[in-house]
Formats: C-alpha cells, sequence, structure tokens
C-alpha cells in the first residue's frame, strides 16, 4: 500500500523509551511481590460471574461466559489452598469503558494478603508505589510520601458541604462527584481516599466500629483513581444478599444480570480466610508515575491503533 501512514501506525514519539520504563515499572512489581514471599498465579480470562459491581459491563465470550472485569472471584477461591500472598498481573476488559484515563482492554495487577484488613494493604500499596518510584529516579513525577489519608465523609463536607455516610443519597452522590468533587482531586496530589459509605461496600467488609461505613479505600494520584481495595466480605449470608440485589438492581436498569460465581460462593460456604486484597491498574500507574495524559501513551495497541 502507498501513501502516508495511517493513524493507527503511528506511534507517540520516543515511544520506545516508554516500552523500556513500563518493562522496568513491571519487572520491580514483580520483585516486590516476589521478595515479600507472594506466590504469582493465573486465572481465566473468560469466566460465568465478571464481577458484582452494577455499574461494570462485561463482553460476552460465548457459552454463557464474559470476558473477566477483574480475577477477584477465582483468586479469593485459591486462599483456601494455605496461599497467604498471591498477586497477578494479567489483562482485564470493561465494555462501553473509553477516553484519556480508559481502555477497554487494560492491564490489571491484583493482590490478597491474608491475616490483614484494608488498613495493612494501604500501607503495603504506599510501599510498592515508592519502590516505583526509587527505581525510576529522576524519571519518576514528584510524589510526595507518605500519603495523605482522608475519609469519604471529610472529602465531601470539605467540598459539597455533606456527608453522605450519615445520610446516604446515590443521586446526589454521584452528581457531587462529577460536578465538585472530581474537580477537586487534581489539586490534592497522591492520597488514600478511604472508608466510602456503607452503601458503596461492593465485597468489602461493613466497618466493625462504624456499620455506615464500609472498610474500603481508593489510591488516587493528581486527580486519577489508581486502585481500589477492602477489607475482604468472608459472610456467605450477606454475599448471597449483595448478589442478589446486583441482580435485581441491573434488571431494574435494563442491563444484562450476572449469576452468582457459584465456585466463589463454595468457598465461601466452606470458610476463607481473613484477607484484604487490592486491584491496580498498572496502566494509570505508569501514567501517574511518568506524568503522563493519557492511558494510549503508555499501551502499545489501544483502541485507536489497533
Amino acid at each position: 500500500m502507498s501513501g502516508q501512514p495511517s493513524v493507527r501506525t503511528i506511534f507517540p514519539d520516543d515511544f520506545t523509551t516508554t516500552l523500556r520504563l513500563r518493562h522496568t515499572i513491571i519487572q520491580a512489581i514483580r520483585l516486590f511481590f516476589d521478595t515479600r514471599g507472594y506466590t504469582e498465579v493465573e486465572t481465566p480470562l473468560r469466566v460465568p460471574c465478571p464481577c458484582i459491581d452494577i455499574y461494570i459491563d462485561a463482553f460476552p465470550a460465548g457459552a454463557s461466559l464474559f470476558l473477566s472485569t477483574s480475577p477477584e472471584f477465582h483468586m479469593k477461591r485459591l486462599l483456601r489452598l494455605n496461599l497467604e500472598r498471591i498477586y497477578q498481573i494479567g489483562h482485564a476488559f470493561r465494555a462501553e469503558e473509553a477516553g484519556r484515563h480508559h481502555s477497554a482492554e487494560f492491564t490489571m495487577l491484583e493482590w490478597y494478603r491474608t491475616g490483614t484488613d484494608y488498613r495493612g494493604i494501604m500501607e503495603e500499596t504506599e510501599q510498592l508505589v515508592r519502590q516505583l518510584a526509587e527505581t525510576l529516579g529522576p524519571r519518576c513525577t514528584a510524589l510526595s510520601f507518605p500519603f495523605a489519608r482522608m475519609t469519604v465523609a471529610e472529602l465531601y463536607e470539605n467540598h459539597a458541604g455533606w456527608n453522605p455516610a450519615a445520610s446516604w443519597d446515590e443521586d446526589r452522590y454521584f452528581r457531587d462527584w462529577a460536578e465538585k468533587i472530581e474537580p477537586a482531586l487534581a489539586g490534592l496530589g497522591a492520597f488514600f481516599l478511604m472508608d466510602f459509605p456503607a452503601p458503596l461496600a461492593a465485597l468489602a467488609q461493613i466497618g466493625r466500629d462504624d456499620p455506615l461505613i464500609c472498610e474500603r479505600f481508593e489510591l488516587f494520584i493528581n486527580g486519577l483513581e489508581i486502585g481500589n481495595a477492602y477489607s475482604e466480605l468472608l459472610d456467605y449470608d450477606e454475599h448471597v444478599r449483595r448478589f442478589e440485589h446486583a441482580h435485581a438492581s441491573r434488571t431494574a436498569m435494563g442491563k444484562q444480570p450476572y449469576p452468582a460465581d457459584i465456585g466463589f460462593m463454595e468457598a465461601l460456604r466452606l470458610g476463607l480466610p481473613a484477607c484484604g486484597g487490592i486491584a491496580v491498574g498498572i496502566d494509570r500507574l505508569i501514567m501517574a508515575l511518568l506524568g503522563l495524559d493519557t492511558i494510549g501513551q503508555v499501551q502499545a495497541f489501544p483502541a485507536e491503533r489497533l
């Protein structure tokens, strides 16, 4: 074929350097976990239940299966094998996600550790990011350690004038997030947003000292959400209620409901160890570390370059 190259074939300037830095970061991630006694695991990409989050849509993958949006359910099942520390780096898929910070296919880091909760995972997450920053040296955008900690109640009281944990209003919460909270996040640097309202628990444990919140945090760096973590819910009956609620909610929204993950539910019934876990978007983490603006700058083949 002749003529000018298509936009789909054009890589950003100095993209070789970015790919090598990406390789360095992923190597450093593996080194971090391998030296802390973690076992790297693999789980299926085609799964019967892609998630419980009513706002996440999965790609159908044939035979009543979906492309995985997260390895969460299968990784937790592996904790029954007396694997106390596990991690995984792999691809995840979410339909209808596109934009500067979103990609329908992306690389996810997920890890679980028994005998800890969301605060222990929070400390470990900060240690990981600090080690990656040290590995990159002057290539890394400026980060200030230790990261600040802020509750959702504090964030909303400061920027929206109310406490959603004390007086839950779903419509107001998400409207204020878009109009008041998101614009303020970039000015807060790197911080952990913690103690979400209980209705946003997903598969997190409800607060043991405060039933109005759940033991969940998200890491933000310069306005970009990097990871989402829980003290993992272990109660079988509560899982049944949450799966049923998600099924009914997706049906009411006109979305395809997802079945409960039978293997995961059986593992819960038999008993899972107390644990904490987190899912981190590696592409976004690389963006934040390198000070880049779009996810396509760190992926070799984003949608526009396929």
